[in-house]
Parts: structure tokens; C-alpha cells; sequence
């Protein structure tokens, strides 16, 4: 994390894709978004299925038709944050012929604002995420 004292919220996305889809466009912007100190990588994984349906954890590289990036930039960024269970997971929403992409990220959005109210003086109560279902349906119902 970019620093000890403020640390942004983690998450993660996982998309399926056919075997062959070009996932380049996306894995720059990623980067983009890296460049600009909005978020900080924590774990990427590419994961398959094998004939069993066990979970197969492969490399970027492996990547077919993958355009517009080097790919040796991830090189290094997979931490094993997702267990065996996670994996497991994933693999049993893949249809045959997909794979899925998992970006594990810290938002780090805030990070510059936090660090410029705490020199100001401020000091942080409270950190955390609204359950988008809960911020529907207040947003719904007026409240």
C-alpha cells in the first residue's frame, strides 16, 4: 500500500472471456490507472479450468493475441491473495473455452486528500463501503 497511515479501500473484479478474447485495451488501462496513483495493484490472476474442472492458474503471457502491451509488466504481480476456495470459485462460473482475469486493487483515489487533511490537523474517524444495495434503495426510497 503507498502508505501505512492511509490506506484506501480493497477490491476486486473478476470477467470471464473466451480463450482468445484480446484483453490488452483493458490490462492499459489498468496500467493507466496505476500511472496515476488511482489505484494500486495487489494481485492479478489469470485462472482456467482443467478437464476436471479443477481451477488452473496461468500466466499473462499465455495470453493469446493479447495487443498494444507488454505484458512483462505484470511480471511479479501475482501475491496468492485468492485461496484454493476462491479459485474454486471462479472456475465454477467459467463456461468451456473461458478464462477469467481477477484484479485484486487498493483505491487509492483519496490517498493525497487524506494525507493534506492530516497535516491540516485532521485525523480520520471513519473508513469504509456502502453495500450498493443499501445505497439503492435509500437512494429509492428518499432517505
Amino acid at each position: 500500500m503507498a502508505t501505512e497511515q492511509f490506506a484506501g479501500p480493497v477490491d476486486y473484479l473478476v470477467f470471464a472471456f473466451d480463450e482468445h478474447a484480446d484483453l490488452g485495451p483493458g490490462l492499459r488501462a489498468l496500467l493507466d490507472r496505476v500511472q496515476q496513483g488511482i489505484v494500486e495493484i495487489l494481485d492479478v490472476e489469470l485462472i482456467s479450468r482443467d478437464e476436471n474442472g479443477s481451477p488452473i492458474k496461468r500466466e499473462l503471457a499465455d495470453l493469446d493475441g493479447v495487443t498494444d502491451i507488454d505484458l512483462a509488466v505484470f511480471d511479479g504481480v501475482e501475491s496468492g491473495i485468492l485461496d484454493a476456495e476462491d479459485l474454486a470459485g471462479i472456475v465454477a462460473e467459467l463456461d468451456a473455452g473461458q478464462i477469467a482475469l481477477a484484479v485484486i486493487y487498493e483505491d487509492r483515489s483519496f490517498a493525497v486528500a487524506a494525507e493534506a487533511w492530516s497535516a491540516a490537523g485532521g485525523i480520520e474517524l471513519f473508513a469504509g463501503g456502502i453495500d450498493v444495495e443499501e445505497l439503492d434503495r435509500a437512494l429509492t426510497e428518499g432517505n
